[in-house]
């Protein structure tokens, strides 16, 4: 595995988790990690078979309020909200083979376009920073009819690659599933890499490299890059066009390429949320010892019966010492400080949550206000949004490259052009009115002027100024009544 890849590994987890929710974060198999024990409960643990029932029971009463999802889907939705520019041509879409045209409504497993690819793309950009795409060729059940489809790889899957001269030379994907065996009627695991390559003859292939259980790893070490064997190595090739690179695309945070490894970029919303589980378990706990205060009897006989609140002591003297029972209660002085502390980490999110960064900011609010209110929670968005259309243009670019054309002129037919303007400056639609209803009492304006700062508020709604006159003149006549016409028999 690639260096890099172990140590994102603990990264990509850790928000794979948290975005999970309380399902993952509770599961007994991480949950130390995300609630460590106290010493109490570590040695506790030693008596009772690795298992301390205080710490259980801290880990149960603790809530794990996710803050980090909202924030993923918020970012990732936000660039959802305009749409991208697709070109397959300079002057018609026409230029490009209806193969290539075709991935803009199909193009991927789940046959949902290049609208479903940006979607998954922008997500896992935000969640994980780092998503692969690699174009493939699928045929039907006899071999005919080829057709472009973008295969899909999320972080945990690219395991290792190497690039010579910002070239991708090789790259190993992690392809493992179930099978179905058909003896046991059960599902087995099946640990398959795919490796993709440029052979001694510089032409681009396909290996799989398989082991039966989920165990062992394939035999990865015994393979030759520049003579892969034969009996596991397939050329893709469309209508007889084979290639001469490797047409994988890997896309991180704002920038792309196998090498560019970043963490994910909002790994730190994901541990103020972890740290606010962990503060609720002492503050549940802290509540739990506070409202069960504990009895103390003295210079009396113990009772073979356990005592429970509620009930009627009877408690018998032991000596001349009278008997005394009274209820051991702390302050709870502390219990504020928690509370506070939970407090301070939900204001954090502030600096990174869209949506309360943008709570209050009124329907009035220009696009630069919300800019500078959102400084350092989306700032980078458009940087993301942008790194994610580069990635599909390319994969786009290579399509229209094995179906025959040249690089320069794949490079003019090709574009996939994110819009950001979903946080550029303009003119909110209250603002207008307002300034219709200042301009009756002024006349400052002409009525062309004032159309035009309508037009920016609702873009793509309203028609032409030349047109809505017309418009208005077809409206007089029709509402206008007709004067009354004189009897004739008068």
């Amino acid at each position: 595995m690639h260096v890099e890849y172990m140590k994102l590994t603990p990264h990509w987890d850790l928000v794979k988790d948290c975005y999970a929710g309380t399902s993952a974060i509770k599961d007994r198999r991480r949950s130390v990690f995300y609630l460590p024990p106290l010493r109490r409960e570590r040695d506790e643990a030693e008596l009772y078979d690795g298992i301390s029932p205080h710490y259980e029971l801290r880990q149960a009463m603790a809530s794990y309020e996710n803050f980090f999802r909202p924030v993923i889907d918020d970012i990732s939705g936000l660039m959802q909200t305009t749409e991208p520019t697709v070109k397959f041509g300079v002057a018609s879409d026409e230029e490009s083979p209806v193969e290539v045209c075709a991935i803009r409504w199909y193009g991927n497993r789940f046959n949902d376009g290049l609208a479903g690819l940006k979607s998954r793309l922008n997500h896992n950009q935000v969640l994980f920073g780092r998503y692969g795409l690699l174009l493939d060729i699928v045929t039907d059940h006899q071999g005919l009819n080829p057709q472009f489809s973008i295969s899909e790889y999320p972080a945990k899957t690219i395991l290792d690659g190497q690039t010579c001269g910002g070239r991708l030379v090789w790259a190993l994907l992690d392809e493992s599933t179930t099978v179905f065996n058909p003896e046991t009627k059960t599902r087995d695991p099946l640990r398959r890499w795919r490796v993709l390559g440029l052979d001694a003859q510089g032409r681009y292939y396909q290996s799989i490299l398989e082991s039966d259980t989920a165990t062992e790893f394939p035999d990865w070490l015994n393979f030759d890059l520049l003579n892969p064997p034969p009996q596991i190595t397939t050329y893709p090739h469309f209508k007889g066009q084979y290639l001469g690179f490797i047409p994988f695309t890997v896309c991180n945070v704002n920038r792309l390429g196998f090498d560019e490894w970043q963490t994910p970029p909002y790994e730190d919303v994901a541990q103020v949320a972890l740290n606010n589980y962990q503060v609720d378990s002492i503050y549940k706990q802290a509540l739990l010892n506070h409202a069960t205060p504990t009895l103390v009897v003295s210079n009396a006989a113990k009772e073979n019966t356990e005592i429970y609140l509620g009930g009627v002591i009877w408690a018998k003297g032991t000596g001349a010492l009278p008997v005394d029972v009274k209820l051991l209660e702390t302050s709870g002085e502390g219990i504020a400080e928690m509370r506070e502390a939970k407090t301070a980490g939900k204001e954090a999110l502030k600096y990174s949550s869209i949506r309360d960064l943008l709570d209050g900011a009124g329907a009035n609010t220009t696009g630069e206000a919300i800019k500078l209110r959102t400084a350092t929670g989306t700032a980078a968005i458009a940087a993301m949004d942008q790194a994610g259309a580069r990635a599909i243009e390319e994969q786009l670019v290579f399509a229209a490259e094995w179906a025959g054309a040249s690089h320069a002129e794949a490079m003019d037919r090709i574009e996939f052009t994110a819009d950001t303007s979903y946080l550029e400056n303009g003119i909110q639609l209250q603002s207008v009115i307002s300034m219709l209803d200042l301009n009756d009492r002024t006349g400052t304006l002409s009525r062309e002027s004032l159309y035009r700062l309508l037009e920016k508020a609702a873009p793509g709604v309203l028609p032409t100024f030349e047109e809505n006159e017309q418009q208005k003149e077809q409206q007089k006549t029709i509402e206008t009544p007709k004067p009354p016409q004189p009897d004739p028999a008068s």
